[in-house]
């Protein structure tokens, strides 16, 4: 079953588009939707390994870093899940993306939310990592700063909750799945940064 933030993603995604995913290896699964729905799919990655399953599907696939975009074509639309809180230059990321993004394109980008509780807690209050592999962290905000600079803007913010897992049988752990379940879902249709564990930002050129 595809947790929130998939199908936001994937509903954003105009159909019979040109589309480029950035990182396309780490859920194949989401990229064979993409190439679906697309006039056509063009995926990047760094795993060599993790684009064979494309590649034996013919699907245009390419090894390259997200910080070093170099492709031909310009697209419709780009989608970067999970990926910018990883690189050592998220600027670099954002200027390869404006420059292969058509004149009324978007982007489509995901983080987890620093702003929301449940992270908060866990990075500031408990001096705990959400990733061991997280090089920066992102809110609003600071994101938007970031963007500003590479000549582009957000024009559509959501905040997803985090997908919340039963840890056990008894009835004091159902009914706690249920109470966070509905917090989750109410600060998602509220639409408020403090109950989304996920940032997502439709971007489009100034």
């Amino acid at each position: 079953m595809k947790d929130n933030r998939i199908r936001e993603v994937l509903r954003l995604i105009p159909e019979n588009k040109v589309v480029l995913d950035i990182g396309c290896a780490q859920n194949p699964e989401i990229h064979f939707e993409i190439a679906e729905k697309s006039k056509k799919a063009v995926g990047i990655d760094i795993s060599k390994q993790g684009l064979e399953v494309f590649k034996k599907r013919g699907l245009e696939v390419y090894e390259m870093s997200a910080e070093e975009i170099k492709l031909k074509d310009k697209f419709d639309c780009i989608v970067a899940g999970e990926l910018i809180e990883h690189l050592s230059n998220p600027g670099l990321f954002l200027s390869g993306m404006e420059k292969h993004l058509n004149k009324n394109g978007r982007i489509i980008l995901t983080t987890p939310n620093i702003a929301s509780l449940f992270i908060y807690i866990l990075v500031v209050a408990f001096d705990q990592t959400q990733d061991p592999t997280h090089t920066f962290y992102f809110d609003k905000k600071n994101l938007e700063v970031l963007i500003d600079r590479y000549n582009l803007r957000i024009t559509h913010v959501q905040y997803i909750p985090p997908k919340i897992k039963i840890l056990g049988n008894r009835m004091t752990f159902k009914v706690l799945f249920f109470i966070a379940t509905l917090f989750a879902n109410i600060g998602y249709l509220l639409n408020n940064r403090l109950f989304g564990s996920y940032l997502l930002t439709v971007l489009e050129k100034k």
